[in-house]
């Protein structure tokens, strides 16, 4: 009898788990299957067409599938890529109950590296070793500074000959300051992970607006051309804002030939192109982008002019690009650096 008990007993558990077995063995998951395309690496042309299939190697049931390029339904079998940066392919279908997504990622550099440029030094200028440089801008013949660090950020109006801050407005202790800007008459300044912006009377520092970001929550880099504002993130990323209401409209992505450029820093837009830092350590590099394709035209070897700042213990990163139409000049310094350079951009040899 205790034999026959446990033969039952045995064959409940076998059962279980046959049925168990079985389920598990019918169970459809994306790792049945791959999204293939004709890109070599997944790494494309511009204008490249780009054709694309399921590989199913098991033949399990496919049915309701859909693509889309860039959340863009494709009803073609085939793809034709017309903008640099990362594309996103996405295959969605269902296999028995199953609801299967496949995602794969092509990504369109530039068709050729940056030119390399060096600088020739005009002048040295005294600068606020005291000054955390986020932002710089001439406006009016005079030179504007956004300054960072939480209990220390402020907004600076300065003679750049000699390094004396004419009027100075300190920002709450909660807000750390970045970049600033200014487009129709207006000084807008950005802080880092407040997701918010200020907009001034350049004059007298008076708070006429503030603004929200969008999609782009960090605020990095700013500067202006007469129809846009343009902002950099942390990311890969250009953002481009209304002038008047300050809403994002569109992004690029910042890229070479062969990689993508993040944590992009100071902004200065000078003849249809933006002149940007790169928040990198032991590197004093300002990289040239075509702001409507996100190409890195250019990449401007700064090197030698941190030997020239008085060292001390909070000696940071080369920051702090701007423009002097009328001396058809750069002047660039850094975080905490005594000392502001007047410098010519020239093609290196």
């Amino acid at each position: 009898m205790n034999n026959l008990v446990s033969s039952i007993s045995n064959m409940k558990y076998f059962v279980l788990f046959a049925v168990f077995l079985n389920l598990s063995c019918s169970s459809v998951g994306p790792q049945h299957f791959r999204l293939k395309t004709n890109v070599n690496d997944n790494v494309g042309v511009l204008g490249d067409t780009v054709y694309y299939e399921i590989i199913n190697p098991k033949n399990h049931a496919i049915n309701n599938i859909s693509f889309a390029l860039n959340g863009t339904t494709i009803t073609n079998n085939y793809a034709v890529i017309s903008d640099l940066g990362k594309h996103l392919l996405t295959a969605n279908f269902f296999s028995g109950d199953s609801k299967i997504v496949l995602e794969q990622t092509i990504d369109v550099f530039a068709e050729e590296a940056p030119e390399i440029y060096s600088y020739e030094l005009i002048n040295t200028y005294p600068h606020d070793p005291d000054a955390y440089t986020q932002g710089l801008e001439f406006y009016n013949g005079y030179l504007y500074e956004s300054t960072g660090q939480y209990g220390n950020s402020s907004l600076r109006k300065i003679d750049f000959t000699t390094g004396e801050v004419l009027d100075k407005l300190e920002l709450d202790a909660s807000f750390f300051g970045e970049g600033l800007s200014f487009v129709n008459d207006q000084l807008v300044q950005l802080t880092w992970k407040e997701n918010i912006g200020f907009v001034y009377n350049p004059d007298d520092f008076t708070l006429i607006n503030s603004f929200e970001y969008g999609k782009s929550k960090e605020g990095w880099g700013l500067c202006a051309d007469k129809n846009n504002l343009y902002k950099t993130d942390g990311t890969e990323k250009l953002w481009t804002l209304d002038p008047e209401t300050f809403k994002e409209k569109d992004f690029v992505e910042i890229l070479t030939h062969n990689k993508y450029i993040n944590k992009v820093n100071e902004l200065e837009y000078v003849d249809g192109l933006v002149y940007a830092n790169t928040y990198q350590f032991n590197k004093e590099v300002v990289v040239i982008i075509h702001p409507q394709s996100g190409v890195v035209e250019g990449v401007v070897d700064f090197s030698g002019l941190k030997d020239k700042v008085t060292k001390h213990n909070r000696l940071d990163v080369f920051n702090g690009i701007a423009y002097h139409p009328e001396r058809n000049t750069f002047f660039v310094t850094g975080k905490y650096w005594d000392k502001l350079f007047e410098v010519k951009i020239i093609k290196k040899n």
